[in-house]
């Protein structure tokens, strides 16, 4: 959830929707979420239990698709648009704007008991806890708390809005809480960045290899519970969630809001599909595509190769398959 207080009428005109209205609304929340004083969306006809919690809510502003359930969800109020996605995208650049989202950090507190390299930047309002170190070329801040006895390798960015916890590692090169990848159309049709405020919470004894990636959320923030296990080169897109005691090998790839559950295993290269969920328990082969949602306890493997034996007349001294050189 974003945490920002909008009035009405500063929704209604971000995203073009005439009218009065005097509520005010404390945050941006998914769905799931089903707080009061708060604005959601939905793009896609919603399904009974996500309905049924919005009925009983008080105080919420809800951007629909136009024709959709205006009058149909309790005392919320209905503000319909052609693109609901598009319109909470402007709804975040008005936050992001006036700075209307609550730091994290408030004022700066670095422990004199913290190890930072001189080779190091640590930027604005930080909370760097006792024995933390922070290695040579690595960048912190603002707006970024890191827990007691967590280290920083070389070469690791740690962008705003990011919360480490306590003894956890962050691998050479790694990058944690930049923009998510996520875009809309504006009124001309052209793609701009959908506003990612949401950042990253990285639990207590987590490590995190070399070279990995893992963006901040849009609304809800990409989450890696206490002691998971990133390998190196794994992606996490924005608001991912990998639950305590997972295990990601190198190249594994999460689109933005897949959840990979507690004690689950995910094997070299793997792929999960945005917004799929890989259960507790759960063991994924190398080279799988997660497509959909795997039940706890669940085996996944990726189909194996055909495999045969060179003609005996191959030319053994071509790069790669000789058919490619007869093209």
């Amino acid at each position: 959830m974003i945490h920002a207080r909008l009035h009405e009428q500063e929704i209604r005109e971000a995203i073009g929707v005439p009218g009065d209205g005097d509520l005010v609304i404390e945050g941006v929340a998914a769905l799931e979420e089903a707080e009061d004083r708060c604005l959601f969306w939905f793009a896609k006809e919603l399904p009974d239990p996500l309905r049924e919690s919005l009925v009983r809510l008080s105080d919420c502003i809800v951007i629909a698709p136009t024709g959709s359930t205006a009058g149909e969800l309790g005392e919320c109020r209905v503000l319909e648009v052609p693109d609901p996605r598009a319109a909470v995208a402007k709804v975040l650049g008005v936050i992001e704007a006036l700075g209307r989202q609550p730091a994290l950090v408030e004022a700066r507190d670095v422990s004199p008991d913290a190890a930072v390299s001189p080779q190091a930047i640590v930027e604005g309002n930080v909370r760097i806890g006792e024995g933390v170190v922070i290695g040579p070329l690595c960048t912190v801040g603002p707006d970024v708390s890191i827990g007691r006895g967590s280290v920083l390798h070389p070469g690791a960015r740690v962008y705003p809005r990011v919360s480490i916890g306590e003894e956890t590692t962050i691998g050479a090169n790694t990058v944690v809480g930049n923009d998510g990848y996520g875009y809309v159309r504006d009124d001309a049709g052209n793609k701009v960045r959908m506003p990612q405020l949401a950042g990253v919470t990285i639990g207590s004894q987590v490590d995190v290899g070399a070279l990995v990636v893992v963006e901040g959320g849009a609304i809800r923030p990409t989450v890696i519970e206490d002691h998971a296990k990133i390998a190196d080169l794994v992606f996490l897109g924005h608001g991912v969630r990998v639950e305590r005691n997972a295990s990601l090998t190198a190249g594994v790839v999460l689109a933005g809001s897949s959840v990979v559950g507690t004690e689950a295993w995910l094997g070299i290269n793997t792929s999960v599909r945005d917004g799929r969920r890989v259960g507790s328990h759960a063991l994924v082969g190398m080279d799988a595509s997660v497509q959909e949602d795997l039940e706890d306890g669940a085996i996944a493997r990726a189909p194996r190769p055909d495999v045969s034996e060179r003609p005996a007349d191959d030319d053994l001294d071509s790069i790669g398959f000789a058919y490619r050189r007869k093209r």
